[in-house]
């Protein structure tokens, strides 16, 4: 059976990556990336996920230690899609300067150039979420703040 001509353009198997500019993941790595130029030579877009099936006593206790993102930016947009049950994670998220607090289900947009950075900031045990950044750009390159 001949190769069908847009097959390149699928992911199958997303790559895992072990760390990220600008954040302090502690445990919580790899992350699966689904799409970037490492995967698909002409995208425009990466992205990787994070989801938790369950949350745990032992995360919501953590979540405080677990991650650190220093201020960054970039020099394309961003988005980052709150995924899971209504209130399973709430997410600090700072935009030049200013906080504020995004519940799942949810997302915020980022334009190129603005001071930002994510974290989760409380999370529900019992219940299953997780974050999608998608940086509109092959690769994801930070530039610190």
């Amino acid at each position: 059976m001949a190769e069908k001509r847009n097959e390149h353009l699928i992911v199958r198997q997303p790559v895992n990556v072990t760390e990220l500019p600008s954040h302090d993941l502690g445990e919580i790595l790899p992350f699966p990336v689904l799409m970037g130029k490492d995967l698909v030579k002409d995208a425009e877009a990466w992205a990787l996920y994070v989801y938790i099936k369950e949350i745990t006593q032992e995360m919501v206790d953590a979540i405080d230690q677990v991650v650190k993102v220093e201020p960054h930016k970039h020099e394309f947009d961003e988005m980052y899609l709150m995924i899971g049950d209504p209130g399973a994670i709430t997410f600090e998220i700072m935009l030049d300067g200013e906080y504020y607090e995004v519940t799942t289900p949810g997302a915020v947009y980022i334009p190129r150039g603005m001071p930002h950075s994510i974290r989760p900031a409380k999370a529900t045990v019992g219940l299953t979420g997780g974050l999608i950044p998608v940086y509109l750009n092959g690769e994801y390159k930070t530039i610190p703040v």
